[in-house]
Order: C-alpha cells, then sequence, then structure tokens
C-alpha cells in the first residue's frame, strides 16, 4: 500500500472564521498543549484555496463520530497519538445529521436520529429525505415513492468525467446506493428483493433494483461485498452479474490478485464483489456483554483472517488509479464496517475499519500530494452510541481493551440490552485541498453537495511581496533509545510559504537522519540507531521569501 507523502495542518483558520482540528502523531508524542508555539495565522491561511476542485475523493466511515474516532485512536496509537490520515487534515467542522418523517408534507417532521439511507442521499443530493429513501424524495409512506433526486456522482458522469463507488459493505447497501440509485426502500438491493418496491421493477417500467441501477449508471469502478445480490435473477431473466458484462460491458473482478491484475479502463468499467455479502472486518470481533463485561486490561484485538479479499486502503488506492485521467473524478469510498460492528457491539470490528479508513486516507492523501487540484473530505453519515467509560459497570453492556499506552480502556453500549443503536449527535468532518475550508463550522451534510460539486470560487487578498516561511514543529521531548531505532519518533511539523520542507535529527555536527515533508508540513517519523543523550530535530522550510528554520531538543535515554 502506498505511505501518505503529505499531511495537511492540524489547524486551519481563514478571516472571520474559526477552524479546529487535531495533530497527527503517533503514541509518542508530547500531549498537543506542549506542541507548536508559534502564531500560525500566516501558515494557516496559506492552506486556503478557493479554487474548484478537479478530482473530489469522499472518504465515510459509516457510523463514525468523535467518540469511535477517539476510541480507535486511544487503542492504536494511544491517548496523545493521532492518526496519520485522518488526524491530519487541516480543516475540521461539525456536521449535523436529521432527516424526515414521511407525512403528507410539504412541512414533513423532523427525524432528529436517520439511518445511513437519508444521511448519504443528504450528501449525494444536497436535499434531505426520510429513513430507508435512497436519493429520492419524502412521501406521505416508506412505500410510497418520492420525487428521484441527482446526486453528486450522477453529476460528474453527466460532465464527461470518471466515477467510482467503493465500500467494505454490499455495494448495494445504502450509502454506496445513494450514491448512484433511486428508490424508495433501501432493503430493495436486488431483483429478488422489491417486495416494497414494486412500481421500481423493470418490469413494471421501473428503474430496477439498487443492483441493476448502479450498472445502468455505469459506475467505472464499482469495488465491494454483496456478489449474492448480483447472482439474483432480473425479471428479463440473467442474472444481475451477467447483465452487467454482456449489456454493460463490465469487467468482474472476484478476489485481491483479480483486482491488482486490472491496470486501466479502457477495456471498460470494472466490477469487483469479493464476498456474498459485507466484507470482512480487519479485527476479529470483541462483543461487549453486560457487566463485568469482556476483556479485560491485557486485552488485545486480532487480526481477522481476510482471505483473499482486498482490504480499504487497497481497493480505495486501486480506484484511485484506474479514475485518475485529466478531465477529473469523483469517487466515493466507505468504511462501512465501523457501524455494522457497532450494531453488534463489536468494539474491535469497528476500531479495526477506523484504522482502515486512516490507511486510506493516507493513500488520498499520497495522490492530493502530486495532484493538488484534488479534494478530500472525510466523515461519517450519522453518530452512534459507542461510549468511553470510566469502568466495566458503566453501562448495559461494556468491553475493555488494552490500548497503545498500555492501559485499560472500557467502552460502554447502553442504548439496548444487547447490540446499539445510532444516535442523533452532530459528527466531525474534515478536508484538505481546493474548497476545502467550507466544512468548517457547523454545517449540514446537505452542503457537502455544493462544495463537492464546486462552488463559484470567492476571491482572496491579493499578496505582492513574497512572505517569509514560517516553520513550526512539535515532538516528544524524551524517548528511549530502544524507540527511537525501532519505532522512531514522530514529528509534527507546519510550515507556510516554503516550496520544500525539510525534517532533520542531528546531535552535534552529526546528521542522523532526515526526510522531507510536504510543503505545509505533516507528520514525518524519523529514525535512528545506537544513539543516546542529547539530540535536535531541526525542521527547516525554503520559500520564494527566504528559508527560516525551527529547532526542538530532545533526550534519548538507554
Amino acid at each position: 500500500m502506498p505511505r501518505r507523502k503529505h499531511v495537511g495542518l492540524a489547524v486551519a483558520a481563514a478571516a472571520g472564521v474559526v477552524l479546529v482540528g487535531t495533530f497527527g502523531a503517533q503514541a509518542q508524542i508530547a500531549p498537543v498543549e506542549q506542541g507548536f508555539t508559534k502564531e500560525r495565522s500566516a501558515e494557516l491561511a496559506g492552506q486556503i484555496d478557493p479554487a474548484k476542485p478537479r478530482n473530489v475523493i469522499l472518504i465515510i466511515g459509516d457510523g463514525m463520530d468523535d467518540s469511535m474516532i477517539t476510541a480507535a485512536r486511544n487503542y492504536e496509537k494511544g491517548a496523545s497519538g493521532r492518526f496519520e490520515g485522518l488526524d491530519a487534515l487541516p480543516f475540521t467542522g461539525a456536521m449535523t445529521t436529521h432527516g424526515l418523517k414521511a407525512g403528507e408534507g410539504p412541512d414533513y417532521p423532523i427525524a432528529y436520529v436517520s439511518d445511513s439511507a437519508p444521511t448519504a442521499s443528504g450528501w449525494s443530493t444536497g436535499k434531505k429525505t426520510i429513513d430507508g429513501r435512497i436519493s429520492q424524495g419524502p412521501s406521505s409512506a416508506a412505500n410510497v415513492p418520492g420525487e428521484d433526486y441527482g446526486t453528486v456522482l450522477e453529476q460528474y458522469k453527466a460532465d464527461g468525467k470518471l466515477v467510482g463507488n467503493v465500500s467494505t459493505a454490499e455495494v448495494t447497501d445504502a450509502t454506496p446506493a445513494a450514491a448512484a440509485s433511486h428508490i424508495n426502500a433501501r432493503a430493495c438491493q436486488g431483483p429478488a428483493d422489491m417486495a416494497n418496491c414494486a412500481p421500481a421493477k423493470k418490469a413494471n417500467g421501473g428503474k430496477g433494483s439498487i443492483a441493476e441501477q448502479l450498472v445502468d449508471n455505469k459506475i467505472d469502478v464499482l469495488l465491494g461485498g454483496g456478489l449474492n445480490r448480483y447472482n439474483q435473477a432480473t425479471d428479463d431473466g440473467p442474472t444481475v452479474k451477467e447483465y452487467a458484462e454482456t449489456t454493460r460491458d463490465y469487467r468482474f473482478v472476484g478476489d485481491k490478485a483479480g483486482l491488482d491484475a486490472v491496470t486501466s479502463l479502457k477495456d471498460g468499467p470494472v466490477l469487483g464483489l469479493f464476498t456474498g455479502g459485507n466484507m470482512t472486518p480487519e479485527y476479529k470481533s470483541l462483543v461487549a456483554t453486560a457487566p463485568p463485561g469482556v476483556g479485560g486490561p491485557e486485552t488485545r484485538c486480532e487480526t481477522a483472517d481476510r482471505g483473499n479479499q482486498p482490504d480499504f486502503a487497497q481497493m480505495t488506492a486501486k480506484a484511485i488509479e484506474l479514475l485518475d485521467n485529466e478531465k477529473g473524478f469523483f469517487l466515493q469510498a466507505e468504511s462501512a464496517m465501523i457501524d455494522k460492528q457497532e450494531h453488534a457491539s463489536d468494539i474491535c470490528g469497528a476500531i479495526g475499519d477506523v484504522k482502515a479508513l486512516d490507511e486510506a486516507v493516507q493513500v488520498a492523501l499520497d495522490f492530493q500530494a502530486e495532484n493538488p487540484d484534488t479534494l478530500i473530505i472525510v466523515t461519517g453519515d450519522h453518530a452512534h452510541s459507542t461510549q468511553i467509560v470510566g469502568g466495566a459497570d458503566q453501562g448495559r453492556q461494556t468491553a475493555t481493551v488494552k490500548t497503545a499506552d498500555g492501559d485499560p480502556m472500557t467502552v460502554a453500549y447502553s442504548t439496548s440490552a444487547s447490540g446499539s443503536n445510532h444516535t442523533g449527535a452532530q459528527i466531525r468532518v474534515a478536508a484538505s485541498g481546493p474548497q476545502a475550508a467550507n466544512v468548517t463550522g457547523v454545517i449540514d451534510q446537505t452542503d457537502l453537495y455544493a462544495t463537492m460539486l464546486g462552488r463559484t470560487p470567492s476571491k482572496l487578498p491579493v499578496t505582492t511581496v513574497p512572505a517569509k516561511p514560517s516553520a513550526s514543529l512539535a515532538a516528544a521531548k524524551k524517548v528511549s533509545s530502544k524507540v527511537l531505532a525501532k519505532r522512531g519518533i514522530s514529528v509534527v511539523t507546519a510550515a507556510s510559504a516554503s516550496t520544500s520542507v525539510k525534517v532533520t535529527l542531528v546531535k552535534g555536527a552529526k546528521t542522523l537522519a532526515t526526510k522531507k515533508a510536504a510543503k505545509t508540513g505533516g507528520v514525518v517519523t524519523l529514525k535512528a540507531k545506537k544513539v543516546t543523550g542529547k539530540v535536535t530535530v531541526v525542521v527547516t522550510a525554503t520559500g520564494p521569501g527566504g528559508t527560516t528554520t525551527a529547532k526542538t531538543k530532545v533526550t534519548v535515554t538507554r
């Protein structure tokens, strides 16, 4: 998997706008409050780009709210650590996710807690709808179709750009379905599942099931689970898979090796279905139980056997590789098993897919480093009931795991006696690239629609004199020689007005390690063997206005 070459600043701000974010780092990094010491307004202003994006990569963590992100971060990186992709996006805001309830209209009641169908439809279409509804407007009842709403993916396709849709769930599940299908009930995934969607059946003159609509919309890259839906027979006889191959010219792949073998779209679109249902989570299950709960102070999550399924980052990387072209592309990629394992009160399964999402964000940032006209947005679709609590008796179901800090963390699920449910809390949204500043503050998920299509660019103040580069950094004050040699020390850097940024670890006149960062900074890891005593971390930012350095001392213990 490609490693990330670029990470944005942890926090960004524009005139009149306060943007809140996080630093990217590993568990050994110093606490955030010990991080940057310089005033950073100039650095942050340099991140703002009002131009319309050429490419858009939307990465969704289904059910991924702040509590789930925190639990996964604690486990994977430690309380003072940071995800290298997810936590490094420069523009961060909060996003509301409410939907509507069925009724006579036009003023539909508010649904404060929504499922994935109306939430995904919200950013796909820019409009609110009711639970179970896929990119179609509200109506008097769940079985009464609403008005079809056009989606971002469909508009990109109509504009002659390439489009992709990736999920670790069935590709016919609500979130991927909302990108390019329209139906009154999310359960109508295949031709045999149409009991509640009779008007949509092709035999009745409709657009067909979700599976049929996705291939009829000729999505260039369609990857995930759900083979069983595509093995269902259409109203005309052939299976949806056969229909996709013979009528829509799809090339089918069924495992990682098959996906790796596809190197371009010149021979037609790609349909990759790697399992009959949902794809396997990254970690084996650890399902919470009634107090005293499951797990304990030494419990760690175990890697699952995923057979020949590609992982989420691999699917995202392949989709980007295939979609990359001069005209631009749109890609929606969903790490779906976060939500599904939360529903099952499975903390390890959910944590593993947040980790998988972070790896996919790093893939996207790798691409953005070489293609700065790419907008990356990372968010969830709704909140969930996973909560970090103080002890194993503080919830209806609890599970305890050992975090990267070496300490126990207990999570609770209390909305049901077993399993868990969605909640109505606002969730995190973060972005990097052109027009990324539009996600800041408190927005609604419907606002993402116009941002992804590209809003009319605003004008920024013109600077005629090249600004002198600025540079700042944060690193742990102390690290053991063993950690420095094996894991390295994470250095969080930020820079502005620079064309190159270099991070160096030195002892006296001797250079121990050096790495390049993106021109706006980011997280780099420096390793050195057989070193003790005082060392210095130096960041050097060079640009049209000159060169600036920043330094910090680190003590390397035995």
